[in-house]
């Protein structure tokens, strides 16, 4: 009984913060630009924004329960680098300024006319108080909070299933799968689940399962539970999306989109209520990410830098970024997280099986592989705004002999796009298999030798 309990725990806490950090307003978006084909989409959706982050914190927790344990085959460097980068990324650089951007845009902004300066100010206030001082009471608040953010999603999903405001359309869109795949990566649960899986992997050994065999049962129950609830709140509100195609206009941003969608559903009164519990939602987010990144940190740089200090760096850069807005964040974070998102994907498939792959050297040929098609594919796609950056240092005296007119990657372009499963949004993927197997065969020829 205890240990049933425990794990619901546990799953929902996983659960939480996951969905807390904004993540609510990627379903409808997909939902209302798919229409009819919601359902290709959500299954994209659901494999990086649900299934991905499930797995990563499994994978962790099977390695050995810490973030450079899932990257220990690339090596003591490549393991430090990729932990650092996932921290910058989930911290400070993208997911705690979308925290107060999103808590302003669907909880501050519809209720008080104030700018987002003041919001994110005020916002990130609480944040630093909460993570120098109190961070028992955000505690309480998240377990609270969970179950009325629960009630205040089941009831929009169910009234809005039941009473749609409208039918799913052809809306013209293609690649409904791809589109909600890659969406997935926005969520961040994907590199977050591999940071994230410490803080769950602490919360089961504080309850007493400190055998790793009980440690990965608990984690897996956990994750379980985490997805049942993610996949239904997800593929909820991907529906509902779908049924607004032929009513709302695909021009609205994100957070109006949801903020639309629920006055059509509940009314105002059902915008205030869930712009207060994802606003809370978010704020515990944001502490939780900020003391991660703050321990973080300040032990990368061997305390020259105090936990105090790096918190108060942290909030100070994302309130500046926050001002920005939910919408350019991201945009920013596109090429980052689809040059990340691969090689995570690689790294969490490999983990699992970790048994059964012999020659470890595959992990860095496969993650090689994988790296060298997302990051090309990002600069090749940039190719307008490298000509673009070129034609104005050509205006300098200085460059304008040396500096090539333009650039043209229509030769390499035409290269990756032959590639296997390139159609479909997935060059990477037999280039990762190919090398890792390259990698693998030299070692074993190492060792026969």
């Amino acid at each position: 009984m205890k240990k049933t309990k425990d794990i619901i725990i546990v799953g929902f806490a996983l659960f939480a913060i996951f969905l807390g950090a904004g993540n609510l307003i990627f379903p409808p978006t997909l939902g209302l630009i798919a229409g009819k084909g919601w359902l290709f989409t959500m299954i994209g959706f659901m494999l990086t924004g649900v299934g991905l982050p499930v797995l990563g914190v499994i994978a962790t927790a099977k390695a050995g329960g810490e973030t450079t344990d899932v990257f220990k085959h690339l090596g003591n460097k490549a393991a430090g680098f990729l932990t650092f980068i996932i921290l910058l990324a989930i911290g400070p650089l993208l997911a705690i300024p979308r925290t107060a951007a999103v808590t302003y845009e669907i909880g501050v902004k519809p209720v008080f006319n104030i700018s987002p300066v003041i919001s994110a100010i005020i916002f990130f206030s609480i944040v630093l108080y909460f993570t120098l001082n109190a961070m028992s009471v955000v505690d309480k608040i998240g377990s609270l909070l969970t179950p009325l953010l629960l009630v205040v999603l089941a009831i929009l999903i169910i009234v809005g299933v039941t009473n749609p405001i409208g039918k799913p359309v052809d809306t013209g869109n293609t690649q409904h799968f791809l589109r909600g795949f890659e969406e997935g990566y926005q969520t961040m649960d994907g590199l977050g689940s591999l940071v994230l899986a410490t803080i769950i992997i602490q919360a089961v050994i504080q309850k007493g399962y400190t055998d790793q065999k009980q440690k990965f049962q608990m984690t897996v129950f956990a994750g379980i539970i985490a997805a049942i609830g993610l996949f239904l709140v997800y593929g909820g509100f991907i529906y509902l999306g779908a049924t607004a195609s032929g009513v709302l206009s695909k021009d609205l941003s994100r957070a109006d989109l949801l903020i639309a969608l629920v006055n059509e559903i509940l009314g105002s009164k059902g915008n205030f209520i869930l712009g207060l519990a994802i606003s809370l939602a978010c704020l515990t987010t944001a502490v939780g990410l900020t003391a991660t990144a703050g321990n973080f940190f300040s032990q990368v740089f061997h305390d020259k830098i105090s936990y105090k200090g790096v918190v108060l760096m942290v909030c100070g850069f994302s309130a500046f970024s926050a001002i920005n807005g939910v919408d350019t964040l991201i945009n920013f974070a596109v090429p980052i997280l689809t040059v990340l998102y691969p090689v995570t994907i690689v790294i969490i498939t490999m983990s699992l099986f970790d048994g059964l792959i012999k020659h470890k050297s595959a992990y860095k040929g496969a993650s090689l592989g994988a790296l060298i098609i997302s990051l090309s594919q990002n600069i090749l796609g940039a190719e307008d705004k490298i000509n673009q950056i070129l034609q104005k240092i050509r205006l300098s005296p200085f460059f304008a002999n040396i500096t090539p007119e333009k650039v043209n990657f229509d030769t390499p372009i035409a290269v990756i796009e032959s590639l296997p499963l390139s159609s479909k949004g997935f060059a990477w993927i037999v280039p990762a298999i190919v090398l890792g197997l390259v990698f693998a065969l030299v070692e074993k020829s190492k060792d026969h030798k």
